[in-house]
């Protein structure tokens, strides 16, 4: 692929320059890559260089949740749902998706969040969202 003319010019290079021509350095710590790259959003990273944010644990080779324009840092799933997931008006726990779900349910009431399994009424305590007991008028619990 290279003339003459180049294999001759690249003769006479240092080795820093001819790493210039040949690798790209990673985003990270600025090292060239030699080996594999891992490309996020056309930033080149080494696999050790590419980690959570939070846990700082590698994800070269495991699910992860991107940078957004508002949120700039890489998170692995775990850290980002412990970090920004919606709570639970009434329990305050996080409302995360069910195992080998990908997404979660939850209702939102009145802008609250609810597991579907909180969202009961305040006197009969039946869940509103499978309708009320017996006909009665049911009302959302006291944290709606």
């Amino acid at each position: 692929a290279f003339g003459l003319g180049a294999k001759v010019k690249m003769a006479g290079m240092s080795k820093e320059e001819l790493m210039k021509h040949v690798y790209v350095r990673c985003t990270e710590c600025d090292d060239f890559i030699t080996d594999k790259i891992l490309r996020l959003e056309g930033k080149p990273y080494h696999g050790h260089c590419f980690f959570c944010q939070g846990c700082q644990k590698p994800l070269a080779n495991t699910s992860f949740v991107p940078p957004t324009r508002d949120r700039p840092d890489v998170f692995c799933v775990d850290c980002y749902q412990e970090r920004f997931a919606h709570r639970c008006t009434i329990c305050q726990a996080q409302i995360l998706p069910e195992k080998g779900q990908a997404e979660s349910k939850m209702l939102v009431f009145l802008e609250k969040d609810y597991h579907v399994g909180c969202f009961k009424c305040k006197d009969c305590g039946c869940n509103l969202r499978e309708g009320n007991a017996e006909g009665n008028s049911c009302f959302p619990f006291q944290g709606a």
